[in-house]
């Protein structure tokens, strides 16, 4: 179940590797945060040691990864870090890196979840606030995938895994969260077609990509250093990147995510959507409106801002004058 206050981590811990695309090595440390903090990456190898929020508003490219900036600041590929944070349903931490990217390490959440075990949970004073799914939020794109958010009352995904191929579609549908995200989700690794590695090689992508920690496919055949960890690991990797992408949202979210052929650039894109729903539904609420003191009255107009009822049900069409915080004189 979970936690009903926002934790974050209970001691900072580091870890050290090399970045997926630029190829550079680089040392990663998560510290403590308040609540309401979120997730904010620290440049430790700039001057001023910039921040950058983990907010949608953020993201300035999605090519291969999911890449943020602040001005002239960039940290990318930021998806399974921020996935196994969301996953064990940790809400704050401070992510402080001497590079532009974290460590890849095997392709998988496999190392962000050790190093949050070494940092350890724990709850914070605030109560944690949820976007729980009232109303059906969906978005598509061309290529003929989407994605969709139920009501439920739990998080759940429910993925299908397809591509320019016909080999290797593969479906899951999960109940996640910190009981199973590191056993059913977070081990799953990365994933390459054998004919994208020059291209993305030519753009200066993937410098520090092997089968170390990725798994590369050409037809039916796969390419990996060790087995498959589970026989649907592609969908289940995809599944973690929905989990970090979706981590940008200001909020956990409660209800059962459809995807069809998902992408960084569709997660993000239904983010947006998540979080237009949500404005909205906040926008629907009651404003707060000031109840004043003393002999302060209120007419018809006044009292009908603040009492959730309406004319001709009205019960109360003035008030003369306020005693201490509780009591109205009509």
């Amino acid at each position: 179940m979970p936690t009903a206050r926002e934790t974050t981590v209970e001691r900072e811990a580091s870890l050290t590797g090399t970045s997926l695309h630029s190829g550079a090595k680089v040392r990663l440390t998560v510290k403590p945060a308040g609540s309401g903090f979120g997730y904010q990456f620290r440049r430790m190898d700039l001057a001023d040691q910039p921040t950058i929020p983990a907010f949608l508003e953020k993201v300035k490219q999605v090519e291969r990864a999911t890449t943020l900036a602040e001005g002239s600041v960039k940290v990318s590929t930021v998806e399974h870090l921020l996935s196994a944070l969301r996953g064990l349903e940790i809400d704050n931490a401070l992510i402080e890196l001497d590079a532009n990217e974290p460590p890849i390490g095997d392709g998988s959440a496999s190392p962000f979840l050790e190093l949050l075990s070494q940092a350890g949970r724990k709850e914070l004073e605030a109560p944690r606030s949820v976007f729980q799914i009232k109303e059906p939020v969906w978005v598509t794109a061309p290529d003929g995938g989407y994605m969709a958010a139920l009501p439920h009352e739990g998080f759940k995904v429910s993925c299908t895994n397809s591509n320019h191929t016909p080999h290797h579609t593969q479906f899951l549908s999960i109940e996640v969260g910190a009981d199973n995200y590191a056993k059913e989700i977070g081990r799953a690794r990365t994933f390459v077609f054998y004919e994208e590695v020059e291209p993305l090689l030519a753009k200066g992508l993937i410098k520090g990509g092997s089968l170390e920690n990725a798994i590369v496919i050409r037809g039916e055949s796969v390419m990996s250093k060790e087995p498959m960890r589970y026989p649907d690991e592609f969908v289940r990797h995809k599944i973690l990147d929905i989990i970090g992408d979706l981590a940008l949202f200001p909020l956990p979210i409660r209800g059962h995510i459809l995807a069809a052929k998902p992408s960084h650039g569709l997660n993000l894109q239904f983010a947006k959507a998540l979080l237009k729903a949500y404005r909205a539904y906040q926008s629907s609420l009651m404003p707060v409106e000031n109840v004043p003191v003393g002999e302060r009255a209120l007419d018809i107009n006044d009292v009908m801002k603040i009492l959730p009822h309406r004319y001709p049900f009205l019960m109360v069409d003035r008030v003369l004058r306020f005693e201490g915080d509780t009591k109205g004189m009509p």
